[in-house]
């Protein structure tokens, strides 16, 4: 049996399309959060999920804010304007979608038995990355004793081992942040994870950004938009970021 694993696809709807394409005989997907916000082709996102149906789909930090707009409209300008035009253009189906994502917890697949978790854990001080402390990913966890953890927020593939538990994060389906602009996603084939990443063509989700008018008003943060997909440093070329990208992390 062949499970697709995903996470954080942030409206890129051509990484989803190049995931979903690369892994057509998959007999199963879960998704760890993170739909729709604050990518520029939210809505071709929405039907290419509806498409893929997973199994398993929890809610993501994005997308408690489709739900609740409040919690964005402190951000700084540009970003409150780019979601607020996403938002605008997002087809009422999407509201039911996002409301069908459940939270973290106990689940199983393929035989597997698994906490599965966005990632999120409330600050940037317990961000789940490679080189995080024992304590973080405890906190993962859920404070179940789960063997297997699966979890996303932090756009970093990565598998890492604490005693006997596996801590799994299949990387950024539609946001690199490590210097590579390719989707990344995770694969179990009876049983066995394997971490995989596709290419694709980053021409229509430039186009999808064009679109967006409001972002006229905001010249230098469209541009730092785009730059960030196509150099793979989706939130920019900065620590730690470059630091992964060095330690070769996807």
């Amino acid at each position: 049996m062949k499970v697709l694993v995903i996470s954080d696809i942030h409206g890129n709807a051509e990484a989803l399309r190049a995931v979903m394409r690369a892994e057509q005989d998959a007999d199963e997907s879960i998704f760890l959060g993170d739909a729709f916000l604050s990518g520029p082709q939210a809505n071709e996102t929405l039907e290419l999920l509806g498409d893929l149906n997973p199994s398993i789909a929890i809610r993501g930090n994005h997308d408690d804010e489709v739900l609740d707009p409040s919690t964005f409209r402190s951000w700084p300008a540009e970003w409150v304007a780019l979601n607020e035009w996403i938002l605008a253009d997002l087809d009422a189906s999407a509201v039911p979608c996002i409301e069908s994502l459940t939270d973290a917890g106990a689940y199983q697949f393929d035989g597997l038995s698994a906490y599965l978790h966005h990632g999120d854990l409330g600050s940037r001080d317990l961000a789940a990355v490679p080189d995080a402390e024992e304590h973080v990913f405890d906190l993962l966890g859920g404070g179940s004793d789960a063997d297997l953890v699966l979890f996303g927020h932090t756009h970093v593939q990565f598998m890492h081992k604490i005693g006997d538990r596996t801590f799994i994060n299949p990387g950024s389906v539609g946001q690199p942040r490590c210097g590579v602009l390719h989707a990344c996603y995770g694969v179990f084939e009876d049983g066995v994870y394997e971490a995989r990443q596709v290419q694709y063509d980053p021409a229509p989700w430039l186009a999808a950004l064009d679109r967006i008018d409001v972002l006229k008003d905001f010249p230098d943060f469209k541009s730092w938009l785009s730059d960030g997909l196509l150099t793979g440093y989706g939130i920019g070329k900065r620590e730690p970021w470059t630091r992964y990208a060095d330690q070769g992390y996807a």
